[in-house]
């Protein structure tokens, strides 16, 4: 099991992968500048990451941890999945 943390500036350019089960980071990722919001899709295979200052969306799998895609996208600050809109109301 593991949590994803994200922080703020100044420290918004990295993304810590944390074993919950020991406490210790397992995975830390640079993917780039002002990583605001991230949003897994509805079975956990990806996460989305918006990087605001790099103008893009990127797609990282959460088992590898490799980048498997990314989107052009001006000064994205949030993501939000139909699924999970669906659960909170929208």
């Amino acid at each position: 099991r593991q949590v994803w943390v994200n922080y703020a500036f100044p420290d918004n350019g990295w993304v810590e992968v944390i074993d919950t089960l020991s406490g210790q980071v397992i995975r830390t990722l640079a993917p780039g500048k002002a990583i605001l919001h991230m949003e897994f899709t509805p079975r956990g295979e990806n996460v989305w990451l918006s990087a605001r200052d790099d103008d893009r969306v990127l797609i990282y799998d959460t088992r590898t941890f490799d980048k498997v895609g990314e989107l052009p996208a001006r000064a994205p600050s949030g993501i939000f999945f139909t699924s999970r809109a669906q659960r909170t109301g929208f």
